[in-house]
Order: C-alpha cells, then sequence, then structure tokens
C-alpha cells in the first residue's frame, strides 16, 4: 500500500520570513472562510488513502471476500438469441464423394460437357448457404441441377428432402425434363412425376404445404378460381404477375361489391365519387401543347357555339339517343374566358354538366353550316379541349350514343346496383374495368408485402386527387372480398394471403405442417431468384427458421443438415413494375443468416453469344446500380458470322426478308414484342408465315413479350418496340417507398424502377441472340422514356441504320 503523500516543505522548518508569510496567508484565509483549493485536494487524498489503509488493517478475511463481490451489468444477465436459420454444421460430404463426382462427370458427359472451375465451387459447396451469380447464358440454371445431382446421388440426400423453385410453368416444364435427361446419365432413373416433385414454383410449393393442414385444405387460390380440369394443373403453379380475371372469378367479385355497395355506405360513397371521377372530362393544363394549339380556334369557335349545339343536339335526337333517362335535357350557357359556351344537361344525382359529342357513326365530312370554316368532328374536339382547360365545373363530354344509353343504364340502377366503369390511376397508360383494376393493384401490394386494408392510411394524395377515392375504396373492398370468398362452399384465398399466413405473423402457418411435407424443402435451390417477391423471401426464410426449430426438438432429425442454394442475376431483374426485388440476391446474407459463411459464386464465362452481343446488352444496364455491370466473357463459336445489334426503322419488307433468311439458313428466330400493337404490326408482317411454321411442327419462329424472353434463346433475336419506363406515379412511387425500395434516400422508387426495367428488359432480349440481335425500337413511341433512348446506344455495339 502506498505511504501518505508528504508534503514538500515543512511548516516548522521554513525560514522564519517566510513561515511568517505562510501563517498570515492562511489566517486571512479562515477569516474570509475561504481554502487553498490544492491544498484541500491533496489533504483529501492523503485522508482516504490513511483510511483506507487502516480499514483493510482491520478487515477479517471473510469481510474481504464480501466486499470483493461485483454487480454485474443487466444486459449481461439476459440470454441472447439465436436467429440463424441454419445450424453450424456444414453439409456432411466426403472429398471422395467429391472426387467421385468429377470422375464421373469426366467419364460420362465427355470434355466438352464438364462444369468450369467455377460451376465446381458451387456444385461441391458444403455451406449451407450457397450465392451463384452470374450473366445471361452463364449456366446458373444448369449448375443448380448437377448442385441436386451432388446432394442426392453423392452427399446420399434424399430425392424426397430436395426442391427446386424456379420462376414460371414453363421454366418448371423445361428444367424438369433436363433434371431427368442429367440424373439419368448418372443411373438415377426418375420419371416425369419424379422430376415435377422436385422442381416446383414457389406457388405450387406453397400450395402443397398450405393443403397439408387441416383448415387449408380444401381451400382454392383466387388466382386458381374458376379454372377448367385441364387449366388447374397448370396453374397450380401460378401464374405469376398475371392478373386477368376469368369468368367465375368477376363473378364472385361483382357480387361482393354490389352487396358492399348496398350495405356500407362509407363505401357507397366513395365508390360514387370515384366513379364521377372516371366520367368527368380529363384536366388539361392551359400550357399543354394541345391546348395552346387549339385555343385559337375555340375562342373564335365561340361565336358559333349555339349553332354547333344545335347541330350536334339534332344528330343526336335523329339517332334517337337524346334525350336520355337520368340526364336533364336543358341547355345552360357558360361564360369562359369572358366568352359563352354551352352545356347539354345535366345529371342531378351526380351533380355533373353534359356536353353532347359527335359520334363516330356519322359521315366525318358534316358541317355546321356549308359555309364552315373546317369539319363538325373538328369543332367538337376543339370545344371539348377548351372545356378541358377551362370550364369551372364537373362535365361529362358523351362521345357516342352507346356511352349515353349505358350512362342511363347505370343512372337507372344506381340505388341497387354499383355502376360498372373504367379508371386509370396516375401514370397508367389507358383506364382499366374498376375489378381488374383492383385486382391487379392488389397483386401489386401483394408482392410488395404490403397490406391491402392498411396501406391507404400510410399514403398522402393532393386534395382533388381521385387517386385518395380508389385506395381507399380497394381497402374497404378487398377486405370484405377476402371474407366473401372464405365463406363460399370451398373457401377461396388469395395468393398474398397464403404466403403471408404460412410465411408471416409471430406465429407463422408453416409451424404446423406435418414434417414429411416440410422435410421436402430441407435443401432447397431457387433459380430465377431475381425476380422473386418479398413474401417470398418470407416464406422461405420461414420454412428455413421452422426445420431448424424442428430439427432442435426432435430426435428423429436431430444432426441432419439443410441448405440453400440460390441463383440469379440482378441485370435481368425484370418483374420489378409488379412487385419483384432482387433482395434474395443482393441482401442474401442477411435474409438467410448462417453461422457458416456462406459461399459465393460469379460465373464468367457465357457459352450462348458472341462477345458483340453480349457487350451490347451490358452497354444498356452499365449505370444502373444493381448487379455486375461488365459482362462475361464469351466462349461461345458461333456457327456462322456473327454481328453487332442492327437497329432498323418501321419497316414490314426487312422482317420479312429476316425470317426469309432465317429459314434458308435453317436459323430459329425468337420475336420479342412490346404491346399489343407490336403484336398486330408482327402479325401483319409475318403472321401467315408464323401459322405456317407452327402447323407444319418445325416451330423455327417463337414469339413472345420481352418479360417472357429470359428463359429463351434463339440464332437470331428480333426485337419489336422500345421497353418505356413511363411517365411518374405518385401513388407507385409511395408504395415502392413504403416496401422499402427507396435505397439511398430515393425520392422516387417506383419510377426508378421503372427506368431500370425499360433497360433490362432490352438487355435480356439481346442476350437471347447466339449470332444476330435486330431491333425495331421506333414504331409509335411517343415517349423519350425508352430503352433506346435511356440506354446511350455505344456505336460499335449497335449500328443504326433507321431511315431518315
Amino acid at each position: 500500500m502506498n505511504q501518505p503523500i508528504e508534503p514538500p516543505y515543512n511548516l516548522d522548518e521554513l525560514p522564519f520570513h517566510i513561515r511568517l508569510a505562510a501563517q498570515v496567508l492562511g489566517a486571512g484565509l479562515d477569516l474570509l472562510q475561504a481554502r487553498h483549493h490544492e491544498s484541500w485536494e491533496a489533504g483529501h487524498r492523503i485522508g482516504f488513502m490513511e483510511g483506507s489503509a487502516v480499514a483493510q488493517k482491520l478487515a477479517t478475511p471473510e469481510q474481504v471476500r464480501i466486499l470483493s463481490l461485483k454487480t454485474t451489468d443487466p444486459e449481461n444477465q439476459v440470454c441472447g438469441k439465436d436467429d440463424f436459420l441454419f445450424g453450424g454444421e456444414r453439409i456432411q460430404v466426403s472429398s471422395d464423394a467429391r472426387a467421385a463426382m468429377r470422375a464421373d462427370c469426366e467419364s460420362r458427359l465427355g470434355r466438352s460437357g464438364q462444369p468450369t472451375v467455377e460451376q465446381w465451387k458451387a456444385i461441391l459447396s458444403t455451406s449451407n448457404t450457397t450465392l451463384l451469380g452470374g450473366g445471361a447464358g452463364t449456366g446458373k440454371t444448369r449448375t443448380l441441377l448437377f448442385r441436386a445431382l451432388f446432394f442426392h446421388r453423392y452427399a446420399r440426400v434424399p430425392l424426397s428432402q430436395i426442391r427446386i423453385l424456379t420462376f414460371s410453368r414453363e421454366a418448371r416444364v423445361e428444367m424438369a425434363n433436363d433434371l431427368q435427361v442429367l440424373f439419368g446419365l448418372f443411373d438415377v432413373v426418375l420419371t416425369p412425376a419424379d422430376c415435377h416433385a422436385i422442381v416446383m414454383t414457389p406457388r405450387s410449393c406453397l400450395i402443397s404445404q398450405s393443403n397439408s393442414l387441416p383448415d387449408l385444405s380444401n381451400a382454392i387460390p383466387l388466382e386458381n378460381y374458376g379454372a377448367s380440369p385441364h387449366d388447374a394443373s397448370t396453374l397450380s403453379d401460378g401464374r405469376p404477375f398475371e392478373t386477368s380475371l376469368n369468368d367465375t372469378q368477376r363473378v364472385e367479385m361483382t357480387k361482393c361489391l354490389n352487396l358492399l355497395y348496398r350495405s356500407n355506405k362509407r363505401f357507397n360513397e366513395t365508390y360514387i365519387g370515384l366513379w364521377i371521377s372516371a366520367l368527368r372530362l380529363p384536366q388539361l393544363e392551359v400550357d399543354s401543347p394541345e391546348v395552346v394549339r387549339r385555343a385559337s380556334f375555340g375562342w373564335k369557335l365561340s361565336e358559333h357555339d349555339d349553332g354547333l349545339s344545335d347541330t350536334v343536339e339534332a344528330l343526336w335526337r335523329k339517332a334517337r339517343a337524346w334525350p336520355v333517362d337520368g340526364v336533364t335535357a336543358a341547355r345552360k350557357v357558360f361564360t369562359v374566358r369572358g366568352r359563352p359556351y354551352a352545356t347539354h344537361g345535366y345529371i342531378p344525382q351526380l351533380k355533373l354538366h353534359v356536353v353532347l359529342g359527335f359520334d363516330r357513326s356519322e359521315g366525318p365530312s358534316l358541317r355546321r353550316d356549308p359555309s364552315a370554316s373546317m369539319e363538325l368532328y373538328k369543332e367538337v374536339a376543339i370545344k371539348r379541349t377548351l372545356f378541358q382547360a377551362y370550364f369551372p365545373e364537373g362535365v361529362v363530354h358523351l362521345d357516342s350514343y352507346q356511352d349515353a344509353a349505358e350512362l342511363s343504364e347505370r343512372l337507372k340502377h344506381l340505388a341497387q346496383a354499383a355502376p360498372s366503369f373504367s379508371y386509370a390511376l396516375k401514370g397508367e397508360e389507358t383506364p382499366t374495368p374498376v375489378l381488374d383494376s383492383f385486382n391487379a393493384t392488389s397483386a401489386l401490394l401483394d408482392s410488395l408485402g404490403l397490406e391491402v386494408g392498411s396501406v391507404p392510411g400510410r399514403m398522402n394524395f393532393l386534395p382533388a386527387d381521385s387517386d385518395a377515392l380508389y385506395f381507399e375504396a380497394l381497402a374497404i373492398y378487398w377486405e370484405a372480398l377476402e371474407r366473401h370468398l372464405l365463406n363460399l362452399s370451398r373457401p377461396v384465398i388469395p395468393f398474398g394471403r397464403l404466403f403471408a399466413s404460412l410465411g408471416g405473423g409471430k406465429i407463422p402457418a408453416v409451424r404446423y405442417v406435418p414434417l414429411k411435407t416440410l422435410e421436402q424443402c430441407r435443401h432447397l435451390l431457387i433459380d430465377g431468384a431475381e425476380d422473386q417477391t418479398l413474401p417470398v423471401a418470407a416464406w422461405v426464410r420461414a420454412v428455413l427458421s421452422e426445420i431448424r426449430r424442428r430439427d432442435s426438438i426432435q430426435a428423429s432429425t436431430r444432426g441432419l443438415s439443410s441448405s440453400l442454394t440460390v441463383a440469379g442475376d440482378p441485370n435481368q431483374w425484370v418483374y420489378g413494375s409488379f412487385g419483384a426485388t432482387p433482395k434474395l440476391i443482393t441482401d442474401f446474407e442477411d435474409l438467410f443468416s448462417s453461422p457458416v459463411p456462406a459461399t459465393k459464386v460469379t460465373l464468367t464465362e457465357s457459352f450462348r453469344s458472341p462477345q458483340t452481343i453480349i457487350d451490347a446488352g451490358y452497354n444498356l444496364v452499365q449505370n444502373l446500380s444493381l448487379g455486375v455491370n461488365r459482362g462475361p466473357k464469351s466462349i461461345f463459336t458461333p456457327k456462322g458470322e456473327h454481328q453487332i445489334v442492327r437497329i432498323v426503322g418501321d419497316d414490314q419488307e426487312q422482317l420479312q426478308s429476316i425470317c426469309q433468311s432465317a429459314a434458308a439458313d435453317g436459323y430459329k428466330i425468337l420475336i420479342l414484342i412490346d404491346s399489343v400493337v407490336d403484336k398486330a404490326w408482327v402479325d401483319s408482317a409475318v403472321g401467315g408465315r408464323i401459322r405456317d411454321d407452327r402447323a407444319s411442327g418445325v416451330r423455327s419462329i417463337r414469339v413472345r413479350s420481352f418479360h417472357k424472353a429470359k428463359s429463351l434463346e434463339a440464332d437470331i433475336v428480333v426485337m419489336i418496340g422500345d421497353p418505356s419506363a413511363g411517365v411518374s406515379s405518385w401513388y407507385r412511387n409511395q408504395l415502392f417507398k413504403l416496401a422499402g425500395f427507396s435505397s439511398g434516400g430515393d425520392s422516387a422508387p417506383g419510377d426508378t424502377v421503372y427506368h431500370g426495367e425499360a433497360l433490362r428488359l432490352a438487355h435480356v432480349g439481346i442476350t437471347r441472340a447466339r449470332l444476330a440481335c435486330i431491333w425495331f425500337p421506333n414504331r409509335g413511341v411517343d415517349t423519350v422514356r425508352t430503352a433506346s433512348v435511356l440506354g446511350g446506344l455505344k456505336p460499335g455495339l449497335f449500328d443504326d441504320v433507321r431511315r431518315a
């Protein structure tokens, strides 16, 4: 123990005059009731040390032990949680077994059929989690099939514990066939049924699990409801991101709509408000090009508005289309920018004015009078434009006699039946029947992992934006529809709700799935992971977590390993606009945590396309933030001379020539289309040749949409149309932000997704080609937000030979 610190000088030892000065200073401090701080601190330290030394001398051994106990921080008294989806054990397989697989591949497949060094790393991985990346044509799917072979034949995993998930029914069929062939080469005989039990889609796998639960064994997914027996097997896989309704679905949805319309006052008001907004003449800004172009004619036309109104109304009366029930036929003159213009009627129930338009059945050469400077239909169109820009109240512009008859019929039954109408959310190109729109939007929300019934409370709209009414009506309706469908003789449940039930909540329903069914996903391999959804990711996590939980409490499974292998390419993420996400790849280790480090492999050799085609495709996506923006190295040996991507104009003769030349050379063609207009253009150009090709059974020409190109390839790819990023959408940006797509503080994540998707669609299309790609991008495009413009086509990779 340290001795008390001695002061530097003893007062008695100081010289007299210094001692006297010190005494005077000390007396002064006492008189002022003050203290010298440094002296006080020194005395305090000395006293503390002396007291501690005395106490330690007097303490007994027991007292010393008791006093030495410490209080533990409460945080250190709480056990941690093991949130890993896997245990700490690797996949058990001997080095001899791995060597045997290599030897078998060499003897059975020949030199040209051997996996590459990179592929072998993924195939033989013993990690619980393996991530396989690579561009188009690098063999990701083939590598997954080899890994399934490795599990079964060399790691001795039963086939009943191996499950491969792929994106679509078409991909499932093709992959199952490839699996049967590959296993057969290694003396593992599988029937088509065996292969389809191994290769599934997330939806068909989900159905197999939900059918094992007593409460859900009889349930039908809404997307499958009403399918014919022939279609039911196909639809067990679901048709991801396809939201068209069949007649049976539409009948039940309409029945629920009318019941809710009559019983729920708030829904009634909201739905009617939405209908009114759909009926109203869409507004135009006063500085829009159409208004600027027509306004000067419109102001002059006001001098003849009486004659124009009389002429149009006379045509309607002659056709016996006016007046109609529910509309008060009464002319009313309004002053618009100081000039008189008349309406033809008023709808009291909706508080909307009515203006009669020009029915297309009338002759286009009709004029208001012989001296009129322009045709009648043009004057009607100009007046319509002025009303869109300047009319201060709500107005319905009836453009045909049929429109008037349908409006009258809906007004007649307005008290009992919800009117049917079409609606376009801001940012959508064309209006869609409201039930179809509700179904498509709810599917998007399900894919984004958002609850349909509660999402409106997290959104904001400007006061006059009718999209706010849309989402409120959707929320009320969809919850009522789910209850309605559950009460049918055979319960009907949307896929989104099934995924949420088995993969979400504090206790997901997968907890009650029998072990025999659950174990089918013990070794899970996912292909095309870039276009899966967040609910699928949550369901996969729940399944893997439940397998681990059961392994820890059941002696029969204790010590068994499980694994997840994910393959995909973020540059081929083309369903983002439908709610898909590449997070299964980009957030792989966060989503699928394991104490064993993940094996990550990127395949860098392409077996499909020549280097010029690969580089052209990657030129389009090089500035996107996701994925590897450098293309793989081509090791492809072309059958003929390969070319750079040719961009040609709107010329059907060129398409005919391409198809004729390809047929003469024995090449297969893949024609990719972007819209219904593209489909009609292709049919007009080479429809006869395509039908003859199908009838002969050769099928050397295939026509698909850009979105369905991923699993395909051909000698020559012809791209018709130009994938578009569309226009900005306020509602869409909010939804994607709520779903977590707003990386880096992006304030418009929906627009960002659409922008990237347009480029990736073109990238995917180009990289389907084995020899050549020809692109017809410029037909009927009225926007600059298209792939050919956004991509910045690099000379030397693209040859633009469009006619001036």
